[in-house]
């Protein structure tokens, strides 16, 4: 066998393709060297291979700065150490000061941070399993049996089983139920940490006690990253580097780490650097990076605006020449937003050349995502394959020529602006950071051409430095457009101007660096804010188009007032297009020039087609044009009735990467469209991607896209059925995927169905009663219309709101201020459910939103963080457990008048149900009246129009805690086919009203014609009065624990239960309560015995009353059993105290009996239930206990009949009987019973002070891995404050 020893290195970041190798190899000096490039992604890792010098020996990474806040801990706190030289760390955990720390003022800021926050996703699923595997399982599944094995034994004998045996045997089933119950519910709560900051007397140093015992001489001290290029790890298996910066003098710490291994790679693409391997660099290795790290841990790296906006900022302040931006969103209009300013002003106004991906929503065209391929001054690039790529990376078995990725976005852009400027190599196969124990990964996506197309401008830049020759973006941008090299068999809507030259790009600079035109950009706009010419609808294409295209030479803020006052350019326009007319030429000064352009598509195929007008310097043609007035035109194919809305496509040739797109008017009426595919080869499988775009006026293309992968065996069919939108074109593109090797030939043909609604969303109102709809049919089809409504929309006001200045941290450029609202939302919910938060007003904007940003971070009661949102809310569902909740939501601004419109705006929460609600839908108005039979499945047929009714909720079809305000929500489906079903559909909203008031006159629904009994007969005044007062003492003896009033009260009213229910309430709530347990079971008892329980027995027993007076009986009941029950569970409780104290006088006394050999008495040698007596029983000679363990007996028998008594009467699990539950398992030892309890009881309220019961009785248990676990997480659940935004 013969072994190729000759591997191609070079193919793992792509250099020769573009030139850059021929470059170095040409000037070696010009690898970068002088340029400082911002990589603002997911964070970079500094220990990462190849990213710690440059090739000239300077750090490679400059800065590393988080803009998102998410690595933020509030130090406003200062503490001073005590004479041991230690302080009190937020956590509570003892923090000693190294003795070598040198701090003049002795003034320490502390804070606490739990690292979950900032942890990779990756690393959080890496770490919980390990942990889990480690610290968790080995002992929980030992513990679990040797539970079971205790259980089985008394299981074994179940015949003779005696009653304390039972209560044993429920007592182990709780505890192996408990245990099954915590393993499926383990999860990491994270590691929480002190921070602390302070200034040496030259710069600020901080600490992160990643030792988690106070011990922070074995912890590293940073400072800021840009003053030492410092940092460490987070240390054990984590592999994770993080640094620091201090912000506002020490008050807030940012603790820097990668959220994810996406921004290393680019940053290894545009620069690294391998000294003892040169085939690893990176595009640029000389140059230096500032990392800034956009996208929020907390939302899983996505980017926010407080990130892009204070990312750019740091970009200028830190004198960046290039920045690189390998994230985007589609959005719904191009060239605007806050975020999009913040980016123009760096370039116009900083020299500051941005690059940034053009999306991987391809192949449709206009799917450029936005700032890469909507923003006028950013460079968007697209992702190009190379036949070497194919092989070295991706271990194709066949050389296929170089092709752009399927995936790709395309232009134009919806305001007919080209979007993708330039193509670059596609993938890479480079470093990631440590924590993923990989060392290097393959990337592909536009996230990995543009960093190969900002390291390519790296080395053009680094040489211009060298020689001293000025540029500006502009001059940068059309030196890039016109030396690209264009690929012949790749179409301009995804390759842009062709592939980046770095050579061709370098010799243009040098060759034109005097011309007067390189501080300026040639800005073509057209009316309606447009930058192209973009024809797409039908309407536009059948007759000849007029436009009227604005030029004007835009300067960059370097260029003088003489520069504009001598600037002429005498223009040659031409176009390349002969269904385009322009004028020949254009004499251009320092001011906006129009001319008019005709459009006639009139002849064209139907297809895409594209064009150009372009302008010349007619004194220098040859360096290519000036301007490009990009023209797209697009000819639709047309279905009628005459076909029955069918398009078919002949048996065609599909190469690996080929594209067959076709466009579509969609007919009226239409709203789901049927593909059927046939692959017609007889030996090759294929797989293609189907994907469909239509526009609408600004709406993102995400809202009408379809995209699914297909696979399609030889000879095979495959059929696809996706929505679509009468009236409007549709493109339907067909792509074989780019590295699927072998020809194929693929027929297909697509029909057009539809059922249309009156309305696209229906909103009923509950008091509108029954609603009508229309239903409109385009060919002959089934339908079984069906109402789901599966959430309910709950509207939250702010409970408080507050605007002020932000710091200087997000100052914009210019030092100009931002402010920033807070609004505070509360919710509680009834019940566990999955939850969407949005705030509408800002919904799915952010590049193009007005504000600078948007973000939410959602609590539980205890402060404790759970998740967070921004822009695009249904990315964000979350579960959450019954209980109380706090929303905060912050948006910025310039502007303190644009935030106080916001400052009373409501926020939305969409809940779950637990079963989905139907609403009953009928063919006719009548049935829907009365409750007749309801629509199932008919025929329509075409043009057919068929009402139909939807009658109202019934009461009981209401789900429970929904009120008035609310709103169901759900869909509407039409077409009975199950294929079908889920894509013609429409969005139902229900509004609510009140719930109905009962009458209480009214009875099961009858009404009580009855007379009130004598307990209802009207009282003497004199009587009434005197009760009344009687009431408001015992009020007062409560709230103002006037215990006086008792005695008075009592001799008066002897009989009046609620008088002592008053004191045993003083008494439970007294400091000194431990020092009274005697008394509050005297009082307890006194309540007791004046419950009559025969008769309390009975009449809670009536399950229907057919006496007169039942109501206010039952109502008298219901108030003696809850004073009882309020006896019996403090009485339980103050038995349960006085048995557990006397346990620990018993452990800690030696008695001596003829028991044995003299051991120490436990506990665990008491029968609590051995006999109804309780007396304690030996084997052998008797002997007389101490007293305290006879009183102990006497006080376990009164427990076990306090806990048969409350049997009687409630169920254990009632949450006003769970506190005695819960402590007279702890006295009788019976601890599975006494944890069951506590668990209850946070279930329904969780608190700091029941978890650390929960741990004891862990730790009473033996079940110290769960103790730990618990108490490890009792920081990340109760902080003493909210997480910063």
């Amino acid at each position: 066998m013969n072994v190729d020893n000759d591997f191609p290195h070079h193919c793992m970041v792509p250099k020769a393709e573009t030139g850059a190798v021929n470059f170095l190899k040409k000037y070696p000096a010009y690898d970068g060297r002088g340029i400082t490039i911002a990589i603002l992604d997911t964070g970079v890792d500094p220990g990462a291979p190849g990213l710690q010098i440059t090739s000239d020996g300077r750090p490679k990474i400059i800065d590393i700065i988080d803009t998102t806040g998410s690595g933020d801990v509030d130090m406003s706190t200062v503490a001073t150490p005590n004479t041991e030289g230690c302080i009190i760390g937020i956590t509570g955990r003892k923090l000693v000061i190294p003795g070598n720390w040198s701090n003049p003022s002795g003034k320490y800021h502390i804070g606490m941070k739990n690292l979950w926050e900032i942890y990779p996703k990756g690393l959080k699923d890496r770490l919980q399993k390990e942990h889990k595997e480690t610290l968790w399982d080995p002992y929980h599944k030992k513990m679990t049996a040797k539970t079971l094995s205790k259980l089985y034994e008394i299981k074994r004998k179940e015949s003779e089983i005696l009653m304390e045996e039972k209560i044993q045997k429920e007592n182990l089933q709780t505890q192996v139920d408990t245990l099954d119950k915590l393993d499926k519910s383990w999860k990491e709560f994270g590691q929480t940490v002190d921070c602390v900051v302070f200034h040496d007397g030259v710069t600020f140093q901080a600490c992160v006690d990643i030792s988690m015992r106070g011990d922070l001489q074995s912890c590293p001290l940073l400072s800021s990253y840009r003053e030492s290029q410092q940092y460490a790890s987070f240390g054990g298996s984590t592999m994770l580097n993080f640094s620091v910066n201090v912000y506002e003098d020490g008050n807030i710490l940012c603790i820097v780490a990668n959220g994810g291994s996406h921004g290393t790679h680019v940053a290894a693409i545009t620069a690294g650097y391998f000294a003892n391997n040169p085939h690893q660099n990176g595009v640029a290795p000389g140059a230096q990076i500032v990392a800034i790290k956009i996208g929020d841990s907390r939302l899983a790296t996505m980017e926010t605006g407080t990130g892009l906006i204070r990312g750019v900022t740091e970009a200028v302040r830190h004198g960046c020449h290039l920045a690189n931006l390998s994230y985007g969103e589609a959005s719904h209009w191009p060239c605007s937003g806050k975020i999009c300013e913040a980016i123009e002003e760096s370039v116009t106004k900083h020299n500051l050349i941005f690059v940034s991906s053009a999306g991987n929503n391809g192949p449709c065209l206009s799917t450029v995502g936005s700032p890469g391929g909507t923003t006028q001054n950013i460079i968007g690039v697209g992702a190009w394959v190379s036949s070497d790529m194919m092989m070295a990376e991706y271990s194709m078995s066949e050389r296929l020529p170089p092709n752009q990725y399927t995936w790709s976005s395309r232009g134009p852009c919806s305001n007919g602006m080209m979007g993708v400027c330039i193509s670059a190599p596609g993938g890479a196969i480079t470093s990631v950071p440590n924590w993923t124990l990989q060392g290097t990964q393959l990337m592909n996506g536009t996230s990995m051409s543009s960093p190969n197309a900002c390291g390519s401008i790296a080395l053009i830049l680094s040489g211009l430095h060298a020689l001293g020759i000025p540029y500006t973006p502009y001059s940068v941008r059309r030196a890039l457009e016109n030396t690209a090299l264009k690929q012949d068999y790749i179409e301009p809507f995804a390759q842009g101007r062709g592939l980046i030259q770095v050579n061709g790009c370098f010799d243009y600079m040098t060759k034109y660096k005097d011309l007067p035109d390189n501080k300026i950009s040639y800005t073509v706009s057209l009316p309606r804010s447009n930058k192209g010419i973009y024809l797409r609808s039908t309407a536009e294409s059948i007759i000849p188009q007029n436009y009227i295209i604005t030029v004007e030479p835009k300067y960059h803020s370097s260029a003088g007032s003489m520069e504009k006052i001598q600037f002429k350019c005498h223009m040659v326009i031409c176009c390349n297009q002969s269904w385009i007319t322009c004028p020949s030429y254009l004499e251009l000064m320092n001011t906006a020039r129009t001319f008019n352009v005709k459009v006639d598509a009139r002849g064209l195929n139907p297809g895409a087609h594209y064009g150009e007008i372009q302008g010349f310097d007619s004194d220098s043609p040859h360096r290519g044009a000036l301007f490009t007035v990009p023209v797209t035109v697009i000819k639709v194919d047309i279905v009628d009735a005459s076909s029955s809305f069918k398009f078919k496509l002949e048996a065609s040739l599909f190469k690996p990467g080929h594209i067959c797109r076709r466009f579509f008017h969609v007919p009226d009426g239409a709203t789901w469209a049927e593909l059927s595919l046939k692959n017609n080869s007889i030996d090759q499988s294929a797989r293609f991607v189907v994907h469909s775009v239509q526009l609408l006026p600004q709406r993102a293309f995400r809202e009408t896209q379809f995209y699914k992968f297909v696979n399609i065996s030889h000879g095979g069919l495959a059929d696809i059925t996706f929505p679509v939108i009468g009236g409007n074109t549709l493109e339907l593109c067909v792509a074989r995927w780019w590295s699927n090797l072998g020809d194929v030939t693929l027929s297909y043909d697509v029909q057009f169905h539809g059922i249309k609604t009156s309305s696209c969303v229906t909103t009923m109102h509950a008091v509108d009663g029954i609603h009508r709809m229309e239903l409109k049919s385009l060919l002959s089809d089934e339908i079984s219309p069906a109402i789901t409504l599966k959430h309910v929309v709950q509207p939250l006001r702010p409970t408080e709101h507050a605007i002020k200045p932000l710091t200087s941290r997000d100052f914009l450029s210019g030092d100009r201020p931002v402010y920033e609202l807070v609004n505070t939302y509360s919710f509680h919910l009834s019940k566990s459910t999955e939850v969407i938060i949005s705030f509408p007003l800002l919904s799915d904007l952010l590049y193009e939103n007005e504000y600078n940003s948007q973000l939410w971070l959602l609590f539980d009661n205890n402060k404790s963080f759970l998740g967070a949102g921004d822009a695009y809310p249904n990315q964000y569902s979350i579960q959450l457990e019954k209980g109380d909740y706090i929303v905060r939501l912050q948006v910025t601004q310039e502007s303190r008048d644009s935030l106080q419109r916001l400052q009373d705006a409501a926020l939305a929460l969409k809940l779950k149900l637990s079963s989905s609600v139907n609403l009953d839908v009928f063919s006719n108005h009548r049935d829907a009246l009365i409750g007749g039979s309801k629509l199932g499945s008919t025929y329509m047929k075409p043009d057919q129009v068929m009402p139909i009714y939807i009658a109202p909720l019934s009461e009981e079809k209401i789900p429970k805690h929904i009120s008035a305000g609310q709103y169901l929500t759900g869909t509407l489906n039409i077409a009975k086919s199950d294929r079908v079903k889920q894509l013609n559909t429409y969005r139902i909203n229900y509004v609510l009203l009140d719930q109905p008031a009962k009458s209480k006159s009214y009875k099961n629904g009858k009404k009580n014609n009855k007379q009130p009994s004598t307990l209802a007969t009207v009282k003497k005044f004199a009587e009434k009065s005197k009760e009344e007062m009687r009431d408001l003492q015992i009020l007062w003896m409560t709230r103002y624990e006037q215990l006086d009033l008792f005695e008075k009260l009592q001799k008066e009213y002897p009989e009046h239960i609620p008088i002592y229910v008053a004191k045993l309430v003083v008494l439970e709530s007294s400091k000194n309560r431990m020092g009274k347990l005697d008394e509050l079971i005297q009082i307890a008892d006194e309540i007791i015995s004046r419950i009559n329980f025969q008769k309390l027995s009975a009449n809670a027993g009536y399950k229907n009353d057919p006496r007169p007076e039942a109501t206010a009986i039952k109502s008298e009941t219901e108030k003696e059993k809850n004073h009882l029950l309020t006896a019996l569970v403090s009485k339980g409780i103050a038995l349960s105290n006085k048995i557990i104290s006397n346990d620990e006088i018993v452990v800690s006394t030696k008695v001596t009996s003829d028991v044995g050999s003299g051991e120490n008495l436990k506990p665990e040698a008491f029968n609590f239930y051995g006999s109804e007596t309780g007396n304690f029983e030996t084997s052998g000679t008797s002997s007389t206990l101490p007293s305290s363990i006879v009183k102990m007996q006497s006080d376990i028998t009164k427990l076990k009949e306090v806990y048969d008594l409350i049997q009687m009467f409630a169920d254990l699990s009632d949450a006003k009987v769970l506190p005695f539950v819960h402590m007279y398992g702890y006295a009788c030892e019976l601890y599975g019973i006494a944890l069951k309890a506590l668990l209850k009881q946070k279930e329904e309220k969780p608190s700091k002070e029941l978890d650390l019961k929960i741990i004891t009785i862990f730790r009473k248990l033996g079940w110290e891995h769960v103790a730990q676990h618990y108490e490890k997480g009792l920081l990340a659940k109760y902080p003493a404050t909210f997480i910063p935004f």
